[in-house]
């Protein structure tokens, strides 16, 4: 039961970290690649709603008890989305707290993206 929430609260200080990351990484990326300036928060949004969609049939799929979406595909989409909604989502549709396997697949995906976001950062500022 601890090693929930010590997961759970891991996640939540990677997903600040990421966060943090994110803008300093993207931010010059967007500015470099002559983006728009709102293509960044329109994906960022798109994305997170695919998140939610994803996860609320989820777990409309396991009040039915029909076959569910896979792990993997939750992963892929929240990691396609850069973890930013995923926590939220989870909490507010109280989907997938509990199970520890899947919280650590979690951090992990969240701890690679936190090292791309420094990898990115410092082949940006050499």
């Amino acid at each position: 039961m601890y090693k929930k929430y010590f997961v759970y609260s891991l996640l939540q200080v990677s997903w600040g970290v990421s966060a943090i990351l994110m803008v300093f990484a993207i931010t010059p990326n967007v500015i470099a690649l002559s983006l728009p300036a709102w293509s960044v928060p329109v994906y960022l949004l798109l994305s997170s709603a695919i998140v939610f969609g994803v996860y609320g049939r989820d777990k409309a799929l396991s009040k039915k008890g029909a076959e569910r979406i896979s792990e993997r595909l939750l992963l892929i989409v929240s990691a396609s989305s850069l973890h930013l909604a995923t926590l939220q989502i989870m909490s507010v549709l109280r989907h997938k707290t509990i199970k520890l396997s899947f919280l650590l697949k979690l951090l992990t995906l969240q701890l690679l993206q936190v090292i791309a976001f420094v990898y990115v950062l410092i082949s940006y500022l050499m």
